[in-house]
């Protein structure tokens, strides 16, 4: 079968050590410190057979995600830019959905012809982490897309417990093809729902609710911010088009902060002015510039309110912690989206109408074309962008 696979050569940078676990499954915590000369290219595998607890998907929609831009290409020293966990080489693609081809033995809640998604993270159960019910951050992860082979191909396996039925979605959509599209986005969405809800606790309803950031994770928790009731939600963005998708899926008020400090204003300013003092009961900061947006954020977010940590940064963040204390500020850092019933939420809110991902799907292309989506996707020319390696 046709894959887009990353590889790399294995070479600790100069002044890194590999723990025990890097040097005996040759994967890294974080690429970026392991692994040098990286490339990817269309490549013919086998097709993947399913062990007795697995299924095999054919791949109906493989979401572009910012971290699979960061496997094309290299930093000034040769070395991958994706600076979190992986073992290459890896077919990449960790948003996907697909069509149920055959099931291993002992699979016993799907069958052929269903339609699914599956999550990501793949956590074991057995490790302090998992029996401490944070699945996310498992000992022993593996990882679709970056340490196990993803979407970006014509088949994949799943392991059937974490998989879930997408079918009711195809009425929604008006056909297999569009709601498989879809459905590829579950996983971004099931991420902002994770920060937001799971590990950021909530919002009341008719709280005030800002958004840093409107990629696919930040127009995700626009929509959800939307569907559980915000009273005023307020994104920041800088690209213009994402600053249209961030309106389309909800958001009341949507500001390119260049443009306030252009203007003699800042972004906790005019959150302040909106909500007449008060603030943002929820902050949700989904970007990679936290230096930049963590000191507005510190100043906008109301007594008792809630900072949710999604987005990632490769550098140190300055956070004036006394600010936080004297506001009684809760700031929850979240990463993942698996565990606690999150993806069936998820799905039963794009099934029922209550957010509608599709409204940021900007292009779809063929599997021939996934370098260009990627590179379309790194240059931040629209909302999400889905490859379809079947039609």
């Amino acid at each position: 079968m046709k894959a887009l696979q990353a590889d790399a050569q294995w070479k600790p940078r100069e002044g890194y050590k590999p723990t025990e676990r890097e040097s005996r499954d040759r994967r890294a915590s974080m690429g970026s410190d392991l692994f040098y000369h990286p490339s990817l290219k269309l490549v013919d595998i086998p097709v993947p057979e399913p062990k007795d607890d697995e299924v095999l998907l054919k791949v109906g929609g493989a979401a572009v995600c910012g971290s699979d831009t960061m496997f094309l290409g290299a930093d000034e020293d040769d070395y991958l830019y994706y600076c979190g966990h992986c073992r290459l080489p890896v077919v990449i693609g960790h948003e996907f959905s697909g069509e149920i081809v055959r099931v291993g033995t002992n699979v016993k809640n799907f069958k052929e012809g269903d339609l699914v998604v599956a999550e990501t993270m793949n956590w074991c159960g057995e490790c302090a982490a998992c029996r401490a019910g944070l699945v996310n951050q498992c000992e022993n992860l593996e990882e679709i897309g970056f340490t196990l082979d993803g979407g970006y191909a014509e088949y994949l396996v799943a392991k059937e417990k974490f998989c879930f039925h997408v079918g009711d979605l195809v009425s929604v959509y008006g056909s297999k093809e569009r709601a498989l599209e879809v459905a590829a986005m579950v996983e971004p969405t099931a991420v902002a729902y994770n920060g937001m809800f799971v590990r950021g606790g909530g919002f009341r309803p008719g709280g005030n609710v800002a958004v840093f950031g409107a990629g696919p994770i930040g127009l995700s928790a626009t929509s959800l911010a939307k569907a559980a009731g915000a009273a005023k939600i307020i994104t920041f963005e800088k690209e213009p088009l994402r600053m249209k998708l961030a309106k389309e899926v909800g958001a009341d008020y949507v500001f390119n902060p260049d443009e306030l400090y252009a203007a003699g204003t800042s972004p906790s300013e005019k959150v302040l002015e909106l909500t007449e003092g008060i603030g943002v009961e929820m902050a949700v900061e989904a970007t990679h510039h936290q230096a930049e947006t963590i000191p507005e954020i510190e100043q906008m977010v109301a007594v008792g309110g809630t900072i949710a940590q999604i987005g990632i940064s490769p550098v140190r963040t300055p956070i004036m912690s006394t600010y936080l204390q004297k506001k009684g500020v809760n700031y929850h850092c979240s990463i993942g989206s698996s565990g606690h019933d999150i993806w069936p939420h998820v799905i039963r809110l794009i099934a029922s109408r209550r957010i509608d991902p599709g409204k940021f799907l900007t292009k779809c292309y063929s599997l021939d074309e996934a370098i260009e989506a990627i590179e379309a996707a790194k240059r931040l020319e629209g909302g999400k962008f889905v490859i379809t390696p079947n039609w």
